[in-house]
């Protein structure tokens, strides 16, 4: 058991670092990004920085497909989004 700053005892628990969260992306004709929405508000992207698609652990019950995109945003903001190509659905990635 660690004591914490707040002083109450607790075990040692796991959380997943960076975990996805849902978003919601405005997509172009193509399928690339051409809005975020931030804050209730849509954020309109600038550039496309980069593209990756990726596809794995295709050989278990849940496997991973995604395309990612790193975006400029007209604000100067840099984010990092992926379109779930399995469930049709987009997810914000943090990192660091």
């Amino acid at each position: 058991m660690l004591k914490t700053s707040r002083g109450a005892e607790r075990s040692r628990t796991l959380r997943r670092l960076n975990a996805p969260r849902k978003g919601e992306v405005r997509a172009d004709a193509g399928g690339a990004p051409d809005a975020v929405l931030h804050n209730r508000r849509w954020l309109p992207v600038a550039e496309v920085l980069d593209r990756y698609r990726t596809d794995d652990r295709w050989w278990t019950a849940e496997p991973v497909s995604r395309t990612y995109y790193e975006l400029l945003l007209e604000d100067g903001r840099v984010v990092t989004v992926f379109h779930d190509l399995i469930r049709s659905s987009w997810h914000g990635q943090r990192y660091g």
